[in-house]
């Protein structure tokens, strides 16, 4: 780090990328050598060098899933607090075709939105999917701290929300 970069802060850009079909939204369950192991999660990755965030997203739906998303769009920008941080950019798109079924990330599954609550989720999915599949709402904008065995959430309206992690 050289005298100018000094005390700012490094984010390493990556994107989540949840994709529609009617009612149901394609998620991953996680392969056993995954931190979400048996956990369900949307599709992304990191942003490669020289790569925009939208062809980063395109790349890692069609890496992840063997479709390329149409309609895809900015639902949520979360900055997660770290060493270096993350700056993660969420997108929702429809996916046209058939998905690969089985990779090395884990398994894909198309899920209905009214089994979402019932799901084995990445805990922070249970308060980000309902506000980025929400059409009616604005973009939406946090910043998420992971301790211990849970993640606080902050808005910029200043609202605060805890959640526990799963063990």
């Amino acid at each position: 780090m050289d005298q100018q970069t000094r005390g700012r802060y490094a984010l390493v850009p990556r994107t989540l990328i949840f994709l529609r079909r009617d009612d149901a939204v394609l998620l991953l369950r996680g392969a056993a050598h995954k931190w979400f192991a048996g956990r369900y999660n949307g599709v992304g990755g990191h942003v490669e060098r020289g790569e925009t965030i939208i062809e980063a997203a395109m790349r890692e739906t069609y890496e992840e899933t063997g479709v390329q998303p149409t309609d895809l769009a900015l639902r949520g920008v979360i900055h997660i607090v770290g060493d270096p941080g993350v700056l993660l950019f969420v997108f929702v798109g429809r996916a046209v075709g058939d998905i690969h079924a089985t990779t090395d990330e884990g398994t894909l599954e198309w899920i209905p939105l009214s089994a979402l609550a019932n799901m084995p989720l990445v805990a922070d999915l249970r308060w980000l999917l309902p506000r980025v599949l929400d059409e009616q709402r604005e973009i939406v904008y946090a910043t998420f701290t992971f301790a211990n065995n849970h993640v606080e959430i902050r808005t910029p309206g200043g609202d605060i929300e805890t959640i526990e992690l799963d063990t």
